[in-house]
């Protein structure tokens, strides 16, 4: 008999999933409640269990594909239906283990479930399972993960609203709740390290003094130091794809995904918050083609008038605080980017050279913060010195587009 594995609708909102990976392969045996394959939705990556038991015989939907719902993912031949599906447990009794007196009950959960709750230190004997027949399942360790940290959040917060109980209360704006939200993830689940550096931006400040003003007479627009920064981002970029890449965690089947486009983000700050408008494929723009967009995504975020599409696809971002007089500081990467770069006031500084000799140059401090998973130290630092080699040349893309 040859039966077929659907995609089984997992929570309320879900239409559709993507495939990340199947966990069996053709020719192995399935059982009912088998872990089989992990899909990924708009909310999170899920474990599907099948409901029929034999052997694989057919995948027809591949990784990385994504159906709706109910689409037909493989057929197994011979084996029997689960009674969940079939609907009728009267007939098709589930066959219980007997527990003997004083004997804790087996508890039923998923291997990548397991492995989750070995790494979050979960208890699994206090989870209620979601699953079939009660197995605990992904989305149960994750979730009681989340709420013992944020049992532990509020206990803090209570301690310290009664200690300051004078003071006055700052309700939070959606956006903050989402920055704060995102800020926290990142913190939590993202092993960051940080590599500074000092550059010279002497060829850039004279750039600028020679051609700005001719710029603006004719193309009608400024360019700016960011300007710079996001070209010199792009071309560095171009030459280390793992910077330009997400970490892609599976849980099963975690890979790295080195994206096609270079798509660079700006942090922008408005009242009470801060947006990243991203210009796309900035690696293919002109000087003056990056400072046309900046400029119109910067005006558009300080007005709110920013659409979905111009915040997202971001796969590095920029954040320079020098125009507010800061030295230098450490910027918290932007989950799934791999990297952010934060950019400090441009100061005159003395600078030793070769000949020994003390000159004032026009100097800035860039702190780039990396995802650890995506790449290492070394590749980092190769990446920062590289963009620093840029940002010193005097070879710019100022008026046609980048080849």
């Amino acid at each position: 008999m040859r039966q077929e594995i659907v995609l089984p609708k997992l929570d309320s909102s879900m239409e559709e999933a993507r495939i990340v990976s199947w966990e069996v392969k053709i020719g192995d045996t399935i059982k009912i409640d088998d872990p089989i394959l992990i899909v990924e939705t708009e909310k999170s990556s899920l474990e599907v269990e099948s409901e029929v038991e034999g052997t694989l015989e057919e995948i027809v939907v591949d990784e990385g594909e994504t159906v709706p719902v109910g689409t037909v993912l493989a057929y197994v031949s011979s084996g029997k239906h689960s009674t969940e599906q079939k609907g009728s447990s009267d007939h098709n009794p589930v066959k219980e283990e007997n527990i003997s007196p004083g004997k804790t009950e087996r508890i039923r959960v998923s291997p990548a479930a397991r492995r989750l709750a070995k790494q979050r230190g979960v208890d699994l004997t206090k989870i209620k399972g979601s699953g079939p027949r009660g197995r605990v399942i992904l989305k149960d360790v994750a979730e009681a993960a989340a709420n013992v940290v944020n049992q532990s959040v509020k206990t803090e917060n209570k301690v310290i609203a009664s200690i300051h109980a004078k003071g006055k209360r700052v309700n939070l704006t959606s956006m903050r709740k989402t920055i704060a939200q995102r800020m926290t993830a990142s913190f939590m689940n993202v092993p960051q390290f940080q590599i500074k550096k000092r550059v010279d931006v002497s060829s850039i400040v004279q750039l600028r003094q020679a051609v700005v003003s001719s710029i603006e007479h004719s193309a009608g627009v400024r360019l700016s130091f960011n300007d710079f920064l996001i070209q010199a981002v792009a071309l560095t970029l171009k030459k280390f794809p793992r910077v330009n890449a997400s970490f892609i965690d599976s849980e099963g089947d975690p890979y790295i995904l080195e994206h096609e486009d270079i798509n660079i983000g700006l942090a922008v700050a408005i009242d009470d918050g801060l947006v990243v408008p991203v210009i796309h494929q900035a690696d293919q723009l002109s000087l003056i083609e990056i400072a046309e967009k900046r400029t119109e995504l910067v005006e558009k975020a300080r007005k709110g008038l920013l659409k979905p599409e111009e915040m997202r696809g971001g796969t590095f971002t920029i954040s320079n605080l020098g125009s507010v007089g800061v030295d230098e500081f450490v910027a918290i990467v932007n989950p799934p980017e791999t990297g952010i770069l934060a950019v400090g006031n441009i100061i005159e500084q003395p600078v030793l050279t070769n000949r020994h000799e003390t000159l004032i140059k026009p100097m800035i401090t860039l702190n780039a913060s990396f995802d650890h998973r995506t790449i290492d130290g070394a590749y980092g630092g190769r990446f920062l010195a590289q963009l620093c080699d840029q940002l010193q040349s005097d070879q710019w893309n100022i008026f046609s587009t980048v080849k």
